[in-house]
């Protein structure tokens, strides 16, 4: 090791040396030419208004750059960020928007150039095509020829406008949160002279004076100009961006961690946003917990004499960095104290990164610094994290806690919850919408995937000093870790993780068992192969199960091949393989990477119906292959006031994929049987009773869209059902029953308000002298016909039923809290209009002259349950309209009704 390191730090020096004859060469030859000194990075010099109406910010920024390149240039390129705004976001779903627009509605921004000189001389800017993104995100300005060596000063006026949206970039509630991108910024320039738009900014020094038109607190990186201060000045050097953040009131809260000063700036909660649970406050949490990850923080952490930290209305990521100080969700530790630690770990590695910019920043290229930064403090952030709370669960701890409910299997491979990244670290990219000024063109992974992979290549035991070496090492991270572990690859290996991730898939092909190895031992052999759609190699975990003994893990590396073969002897039997037990790696199928067994028995949904005049409750158990949603077996239990029963048979699910467990067409066959309660009668015929049972064969044909179920907006689904009572299948009755169903939704003007439509077409018909019984009738009224008129009110063989919904949101933003256990995030109301009628005629249900008609208003809540997995539940009043009726009934549901 020692040699390794001698023989390193001779390549160290030798690289300095040619680094420093290059600079002095080009020093030398741009010497007579040059008008001004030469500048290693960027210099800014800012002069702007902020406003707290649009446009938010006018100005003016003097651009100040060498040509350290190898070639003259003839036009710089801007990156004008604020631009990446001006369209409306066009992968968002009925979910991940409430997450980007506070009303649910684009409010574009952008950044107008008003004036550009190039050195004194005027010149102009063009747009830039970039795939993917809006135009003028980033623009050519044409520049006279500019030499190696020299230096060029661009001057340009510019007016920005923040969009109303969540996150790192926009204007909500008063507070303006613009963490980069709101003046123009230089894109990088490589050495062969070429801007390089797919590389984060570069390094800059900035010179900055702003000015407020209001009363609004400003913060500059870290720094703070109090309301009515008038002029702040700040020189901002070696940041890859301005930090932003204006407000009209910023209350400072502020605790120690040995002899770091911990400051934390948020805005006061609004009548919106309350708290009722015993204990300290939101922000005695969040300060407590900054002082423990501060104070307890890692060797290689430097402690620093100031932390900022400023709460912003971030929805999808819980942290961003400031560069200058640490920008947090207001939402921070909204959980219970049970699962405080996975926002407390994203915290830490906040945290860490900041602490560790000043260290980091300078000597990582602009290319490499978010994923070194990003990975490197997340690691630090678990050590940490391992700590002080050894005994935690992590996400997939939970996940196999709770794995009889199918509805985890959903959380697990598309999360529909707030502040993912808290939750699970994978992800095939750190900015997959491109809202933060560092990853705008970014197209790879987040750093914690990538410095996961080089962890699980080296080992724990190697890798973890090794980092610690690294942090306090000049060189950069990538060119430190190649040199201290000289047997890996790890430049190859850096530049295939650092790419777009790529589709991959890994299965398990073949097993060899138990063969006995002649010393009271066994061997076993795991076949494996690994498709993907570019060359990539990772350390891969497979772990060999066995019952009443330990498992044990062997690592495949994969550098021979997308083939391999892991082998291992162990003392007792072994019966299953299985790859990336910990869900480590990013794998398109799972449902091929276990050797069976691997069945999964799970209760699907659990439907509870409850009305003034019928009550219903049904569990769906579900049997089927792990990570395989494309088939199963299904058993479904129901009591209702008409009978109890089961329902059991086969489904499959084929078609365009909804998430990751649901799929657009689904096909149930099934045996079907009810012991038949035989006090359910008519109203109007109450005589008439009907006991029993049925049996038969159904089956049902559902087609649906439907992403996110709490308020969906572009709704549509279709259910067309059959079913065959037979008395040689154990019913007491013969009758076919059979129809459709058919919903859909479409927004007015706005997502907030839904217009709502649902038809419902069935018919009856019995055979062999037999009849229909009470209990197979369609009713008149209830929670699934017309809502108004009792379930009982009227039974006959056919139906025909139009159900309309007006549903309206009244709030946006609500932050109510009961006891961490559940948080109200919005109300809304409903006018419900039904229509329809029930006949034993057939072709008196379409007589419109003799439909009923019933009518009410509803209440829906959305909330979150623990404080980050949403749901929702309404109750709806209504009451008969066609007739002199003076009863009102009343239905309460979870989700919409249909």
């Amino acid at each position: 090791m020692n040699r390794q390191w001698r023989a390193r730090l001779r390549r160290d020096a030798a690289r300095r040396s040619r680094a420093l004859h290059c600079l002095l060469f080009v020093l030398l030859i741009a010497a007579p030419c040059a008008a001004a000194p030469v500048l290693l990075r960027p210099q800014y010099r800012l002069d702007a208004t902020v406003r707290p109406e649009q446009p938010q910010i006018e100005g003016r920024v003097e651009i100040a750059f060498t040509n350290l390149s190898r070639r003259p240039l003839e036009e710089a390129v801007l990156l004008l960020f604020a631009n990446r705004f001006s369209e409306p976001d066009t992968d968002l779903n009925d979910f991940t928007r409430t997450l980007v627009y506070p009303r649910q509605v684009f409010d574009p921004g952008g950044m107008e150039i008003l004036d550009v000189s190039d050195g004194g001389a005027p010149s102009s800017a063009a747009p830039l095509p970039v795939t993917g993104l809006p135009p003028a995100t980033f623009v050519r300005v044409p520049i006279a020829p500019l030499a190696p060596g020299v230096t060029r000063t661009l001057s340009i006026g510019f007016r920005t406008t923040a969009p109303h949206r969540y996150g790192t970039f926009g204007a909500v509630d008063g507070q303006l949160t613009l963490l980069g991108g709101w003046y123009p910024m230089l894109a990088a320039l490589d050495e062969a002279g070429f801007w390089a738009i797919d590389v984060p900014p570069p390094l800059g020094d900035c010179d900055v004076t702003l000015r407020a038109e209001a009363d609004l607190t400003l913060l500059l990186n870290g720094r703070a100009a109090p309301p009515g201060a008038g002029l702040a000045r700040a020189r901002v050097p070696g940041v890859h961006y301005l930090t932003l953040i204006a407000a009209p009131r910023l209350l400072v809260d502020e605790t120690r961690a040995g002899e770091t000063r911990i400051v934390y700036l948020h805005a006061p909660a609004p009548v919106s946003s309350q708290r009722l649970a015993l204990g300290p406050s939101r922000t005695e949490l969040v300060l407590a917990s900054l002082a423990e990850i501060v104070a307890r923080r890692p060797a290689p952490v430097p402690a620093p004499p100031e932390v900022v930290v400023v709460a912003a209305p971030l929805r999808q990521d819980l942290t961003a960095p400031g560069e200058g100080a640490v920008v947090v969700s207001d939402r921070l530790l909204e959980l219970p104290g049970l699962l405080r630690p996975f926002h407390e770990l994203q915290l830490a590695q906040a945290v860490y990164a900041e602490l560790l910019r000043r260290r980091l920043a300078p000597r990582e290229p602009a290319r490499d610094y978010p994923w070194v930064s990003e990975g490197v403090s997340r690691l630090l952030a678990e050590r940490y994290l391992m700590a002080v709370q050894p005994e935690r669960r992590d996400v997939y701890q939970w996940i196999d806690l709770f794995n009889v409910f199918a509805t985890v299997d959903r959380f697990e491979v598309t999360p529909k919850i707030p502040f993912t990244g808290a939750f699970f670290a994978g992800a095939r990219e750190a900015d997959p919408r491109h809202v933060e000024v560092g990853g705008v063109t970014a197209v790879g992974p987040p750093g914690r995937v990538t410095m996961a992979k080089l962890r699980a290549l080296l080992g724990p035991p190697a890798f973890d000093p090794l980092l610690d070496a690294c942090l306090n090492d000049p060189a950069p991270f990538a060119a430190c870790v190649a040199a201290g572990a000289p047997d890996h690859p790890i430049a190859a290996r850096l530049a295939e993780w650092t790419g777009p991730y790529p589709a991959i898939d890994y299965r398990v092909e073949s097993t060899e068992f138990n063969v006995p190895d002649g010393a009271g031992g066994y061997r076993h052999r795991v076949g494996m192969r690994r498709v993907a759609s570019r060359p990539f190699v990772e350390p891969v975990t497979v772990r060999l199960q066995s019952l009443g003994g330990a498992d044990v893990d062997v690592q495949w590396r994969g550098e021979d091949g997308d083939v391999g073969i892991v082998s291992t002897t162990t003392d007792g039997h072994v019966y299953r393989a299985v790859i990336d037990p910990d869900r480590a790696l990013i794998d398109d199928d799972r449902g091929n990477n276990a050797w069976l067994p691997r069945t999964q028995v799970v209760v699907d949904s659990a439907d509870v119906e409850v009305t003034s005049s019928e009550f219903g409750i049904a569990a769906l158990l579900v049997g089927r292959l792990r990570y395989d949603y494309t088939k199963d077996l299904a058993v479904s239990g129901f009591y209702t006031n008409r009978g109890v029963g089961f329902t059991a048979g086969p489904r499959l699910h084929w078609g365009t994929p909804i998430d990751g467990a649901r799929f657009r067409n689904n096909l149930y066959a099934f045996y079907r049987f009810e012991a038949l309660d035989r006090s359910f009668v008519a109203v109007d015929v109450p005589r008439r009773r009907t006991g029993g049972q049925l049996g038969g064969f159904g089956a049902r044909y559902d087609y649906g869209n439907v992403y996110w179920g709490d308020w969906p907006t572009r709704q549509r689904r279709l259910r067309l059902f059959v079913d065959w009572y037979e008395t040689e299948l154990g019913s007491n009755y013969d009758y076919v029953d059979w129809g459709y169903v058919a919903s859909a939704t479409t927004p007015l003007f706005t997502p907030r308000t839904v217009l709502a439509g649902e038809i419902l077409n069935g018919f009856s018909e019995p055979y062999a002298g037999s009849l229909v019984p009470n209990q197979g009738l369609y009713g008149l009224g209830g929670e699934r016909s017309i809502r108004g008129i009792s379930a009982e009110q009227t039974l006959a063989r056919n139906i025909f039923v139009l159900r309309t919904e007006l549903r309206r949101e009244l709030t946006s933003g609500l932050d109510l809290d009961l006891l961490d256990a559940v948080v109200l995030r919005d109300i809304n109301v409903r006018l419900l209009l039904d229509t329809g009628q029930v006949s034993n005629s057939a072709g008196r249900i379409y007589d419109v002259g003799r439909w009923a008609v019933g009518a009410g208003v509803g209440v829906g809540l959305r909330y979150d349950v623990m404080g980050f997995f949403p749901a929702s539940a309404y109750l709806d009043i209504a009451t008969r309209l066609d007739e002199d009726q003076g009863d009102v009934q009343v239905l309460f549901g979870s989700s919409q009704s249909f």
